[in-house]
């Protein structure tokens, strides 16, 4: 299917360029005088191939007797081939997905070329995208810019496959031992779930890998490679042999486990070598296995690793070297090496760091690094140019990206290629800059993707986009600028939204001139998130490339703009604080004002406004247990606790709280300060606590609620769950949510949360409070 797209593009293409399309045949017959041959033909010779030495994935331009042939070993390659072609000899671009996008220079009837013969071999292999692919047009678009693997393709597997050696219905009666122990009794997992790791120290289990891996090669004989990769893994053996294999008495408790990963694939991988010496052991070095084991020296020569990198973080002061330095050791331990990135985390503000990804791609080359996975999820109207120029280098790292970048601006925009030079710049600077608060995870985190870019930024970046459009020439260079403009538009509306949040949550309201300006902010607020709303909307029924981007990473779940709540929580607290002030101070302005709040446009302020003020005149009971943390010397009855690592402090600080105790939370990973309490679903609640850093990170608090079934099974699709998060402040602080039972639910599960907490980071958390709604 792929080598039918390349020879109909072929025919297509020399169309346009010659005036007239040639003809066609399908048969791969060899026929009288000149043509071009693509993939394997009858006029085809062995020479005419590739040295299969050179790997699966290399591809050959060759003329022979007047013809040309255009082809690889396999029907992929074959097609790489014609495209390269077109691209290098034709001058043809596929810059975006869509006709759009493309670039055809004029026809030239009678055209002649000069065809430099040539072999190719990829500088990346395999290249293996994912989140690439929402359209046709984008599928054509990745085997025309040759970013998928061929048929065949060297040391590939390596993400977590473990799990399917172990089918609980085939061992888990006759062989428990097999599963993890977790908390002192073995872990049964689900069929199919895929987040556990077996007894890796029991014998048997290495052996039964190793024997089910041969069987897997036997019946693959064009696959190289086999997986123990490890990755988002929840359930680990903590039983005493497996502990053994770890570095640390508290490895397990930290959840550092690359002794025992590599000290098992290297186990399992001198006995395939064994028996199948051409094949190779995969894994993925990340997470809980990221780090350098301080116990294996090195892995066997048939194991091979793909080392995760986010390089975009490089914005973080230390982070790009200390990546680098791990990229060294790890490459000085392992024989085969790729990289795995995350390229757009489906933020939809730019994530735009060309020379980033140019600096990582020639730095792994000279290394030596083989593949590489890049989880693109890319809003690809921001980011373009970069993808582009990222399929182009991957072939050849030697190409400077600059180069790339400004063929793309002027073939593009034309006349205003360097006012969009200046745009993408400056999408690129603002990127770089850290901001209070902003983290490196930007997937499923819309508050970190509205930090990745300043307001400023915003304003600065449509102001280019409309100079550019004065400037562009024709139809279509205007069509592409106003893509770009609506997306920095969609994105840009989340960034001026949380800024002004962030602000109205950390303003202070001690007078009349300052509630005033307060209630002023907080409308405007508003006011953007009505603009807001509209514009998300609206996006998902374009027939663009962000119409196509917006559906795409929607289908995928990536795209969370259901954390809308989460940008505009601070005017939801600016609002009870007015309340609250007035209530105080000017009781007699208290209806007016609450009126103005009533009719905020968009998001959580009307309604957490109109909530707070039934609240304050009715006073309905706190159906929270000691929400006020009085007692002692544990946390008071009622409240329980969950802790990822088992390292956080959690307990009760006397003298700290609002008035008398409080909560205290430090040192967690995540740790959560949890209660449950029964609803009825379509029930409606006010949830609310104070939170304060007592020591180090102000911002890695947070409030959540989440629902569980009347059996205490969490709802599946994490259905009503809502959270919000404290800003950067040394004062106590309101976190405040409305609830709305979702069906099926029997309990709200009211959480007080920390996040990415240095060891000596500390936070208090007091006066927690649900109310029943009317």
């Amino acid at each position: 299917e792929r080598l039918q797209q390349a020879a109909e593009d072929l025919v297509h293409y020399l169309g346009r360029r010659i005036g007239v399309p040639p003809a066609l045949a399908r048969d791969g017959k060899a026929v009288a005088g000149p043509a071009i041959y693509v993939g394997r033909c009858e006029a085809t010779l062995e020479t005419d191939l590739p040295d299969p030495k050179l790997g699966p994935e290399c591809y050959a331009v060759r003329q022979r007797e007047g013809s040309l042939y255009l082809l690889g070993r396999y029907s992929t390659p074959s097609a790489f081939a014609v495209y390269d072609f077109l691209q290098r000899e034709l001058g043809i671009r596929w810059y975006a997905p869509g006709e759009l996008w493309e670039y055809v220079p004029a026809p030239a009837p009678g055209l002649t070329c000069e065809v430099t013969e040539r072999v190719v071999v990829p500088d990346t292999s395999p290249r293996v995208w994912s989140g690439h692919q929402w359209t046709p047009s984008w599928q054509r678009w990745n085997l025309r810019n040759r970013t998928m693997p061929s048929e065949v393709v060297p040391r590939r597997q390596f993400q977590n496959f473990l799990y399917q050696v172990f089918p609980p219905a085939e061992y888990a009666a006759s062989h428990p031992e097999y599963y993890p122990l977790v908390n002192g009794k073995r872990y049964i997992p689900p069929a199919d779930y895929r987040y556990w790791r077996p007894c890796e120290s029991n014998p048997e289990v290495v052996q039964r890998t190793v024997e089910y891996i041969r069987r897997w090669f036997d019946a693959r004989p064009t696959v190289d490679s086999f997986s123990l990769g490890m990755d988002d893994i929840v359930y680990v053996c903590g039983c005493d042999p497996c502990r053994a294999m770890d570095p640390h008495p508290d490895s397990y408790a930290r959840r550092q486990f690359s002794d025992r990963h590599y000290k098992f694939v290297n186990a399992v991988a001198r006995e395939i070598a064994k028996s199948h010496p051409d094949r190779y052991i995969g894994t993925l070095i990340y997470n809980i296995a990221r780090e350098l084991p301080e116990t294996v020296a090195r892995l066997e020569p048939n194991v091979f690793g793909s080392l995760t990198e986010t390089s975009g973080a490089w914005w973080m002061p230390g982070r790009r070297e200390a990546d680098h330095e791990l990229t060294r050791q790890w490459a000085a331990r392992v024989s085969h090496l790729s990289r795995y990135d995350y390229y757009g985390f489906a933020s939809i503000t730019p994530r735009f760091v060309p020379h980033l990804m140019d600096e990582q791609l020639k730095f792994d080359q000279r290394l030596g690094l083989e593949g590489m996975y890049v989880e693109v999820y890319t809003f690809l109207p921001h980011n373009a140019p970069m993808i582009y120029a990222l399929a182009q280098l991957q072939w050849d790292t030697s190409q400077s990206v600059d180069a790339l970048l400004t063929e793309f601006y002027a073939r593009m925009y034309g006349p205003a290629a360097a006012t969009m030079q200046r745009y993408y710049d400056l999408l690129e600077r603002t990127y770089l800059e850290p901001r209070p608060g902003r983290g490196v995870w930007e997937h499923r985190n819309l508050p970190n993707q509205a930090l990745a870019m300043s307001p400023e930024a915003v304003d600065e970046g449509l102001a280019l986009l409309q100079q550019a459009a004065r400037e562009a020439a024709t139809p279509a260079e205007r069509q592409r600028l106003e893509i770009v403009r609506a997306a920095l538009e969609y994105g840009g509306l989340a960034v001026k939204t949380y800024a002004l949040s962030r602000q109205l949550a950390e303003l202070k309201v001690t007078n009349t001139t300052e509630a005033a300006s307060a209630l002023q902010m907080v409308e405007e607020l508003g006011r953007l998130g009505a603009e807001r709303e509209a514009c998300w909307a609206a996006a998902p029924e374009r027939d663009d490339l962000l119409g196509e981007t917006v559906r795409g990473l929607g289908q995928m779940g990536y795209l969370v703009l259901d954390q809308a709540a989460r940008l505009e929580a601070g005017g939801a607290t600016a609002a009870l604080r007015l309340l609250s002030w007035y209530t105080a101070h000017e009781p007699g302005q208290l209806g007016a004002v609450a009126a103005r709040l009533a009719k905020v446009a968009s998001g959580e302020v009307a309604p957490t406004a109109t909530a707070w003020h039934w609240v304050e005149q009715n006073r309905p009971p706190n159906l929270v247990a000691t929400g006020g943390f009085e007692g002692g010397p544990g946390l008071p009855p009622g409240w329980s606790t969950w802790d990822r690592t088992g390292d956080a402090k959690i307990g009760l600080a006397a003298g700290e709280g609002r008035t008398g105790q409080a909560c205290s939370v430090a040192g967690a990973e995540v740790a959560v300060v949890m209660q449950h309490l029964a609803v009825q679903p379509g029930e409606r609640y006010l949830c609310h606590v104070w939170i304060r850093p007592a020591a180090g990170a102000g911002r890695s608090g947070y409030l959540a609620i989440r629902y569980q079934n009347a059996n205490g099974s969490w709802l599946s699709g994490r259905q009503g769950e809502k959270s919000v998060d404290m800003v950067d402040s040394t004062d106590w602080q309101l976190l405040v949510l409305r609830a709305e039972v979702p069906a099926e639910a029997g309990r709200l599960v009211l959480m007080l949360g920390a996040r990415d907490q240095a060891a000596d980071d500390r936070l208090l958390f007091d006066d927690a409070a649900v109310y029943r709604l009317p």
